[in-house]
């Protein structure tokens, strides 16, 4: 499902999960795209977990966390006209779930940034007003077209489809 040669009908199909998983949840707002994120840093996760073990391990995961601006590990992006939400993202057999909501920010007085890692690209999602600041990922182990999306139109190039 995370691979960049997804087919149109697969693409359309995680959209639509993403979607109808976080559509009733924004407060009666247009939703304009979905994306699934997680924490970054699953290669250095598992290279102390091989390594040193569990103070390691939980030092790095608390260092994770932090840049993560206190996200869960996995979470729904949904954005609309005027909010970028985010919830606690829940993966099982029937797809994608939204939890709990663990964010909500005003797009206007939001600051966004890209940086491409690793085969991902990292989108820090910065609220001055707030004094927070938060780095998240796709979901995936590479990105995928539809958290793309996500990531261009908060960037600022608008390309998105919307949902």
């Amino acid at each position: 499902m995370f691979d960049m040669t997804m087919s149109e009908e697969q693409l359309a199909t995680f959209r639509t999960q993403l979607a109808d998983a976080v559509k009733d949840r924004v407060n009666g707002e247009q939703l304009v795209a979905a994306g699934a994120f997680r924490r970054g840093g699953a290669a250095a996760s598992m290279a102390a977990s091989k390594l040193g073990g569990g103070l390691v391990y939980g030092a790095l995961a608390l260092g994770k966390k932090k840049k993560a601006g206190g996200l869960p590990q996995q979470v729904l992006v949904a954005v609309t006209p005027d909010n970028v939400y985010a919830f606690k993202c829940k993966i099982g057999r029937k797809g994608y779930t939204a939890g709990d909501e663990v964010a909500v920010w005003q797009r206007n007085g939001l600051r966004f940034a890209t940086e491409k890692k690793l085969g991902l690209t990292n989108l820090t999602i910065e609220s001055p007003a707030e004094g927070e600041k938060a780095t998240i990922v796709p979901i995936g182990v590479q990105d995928d077209p539809v958290t793309l999306e996500v990531i261009n139109l908060l960037a600022g190039d608008g390309s998105t489809t919307a949902v």
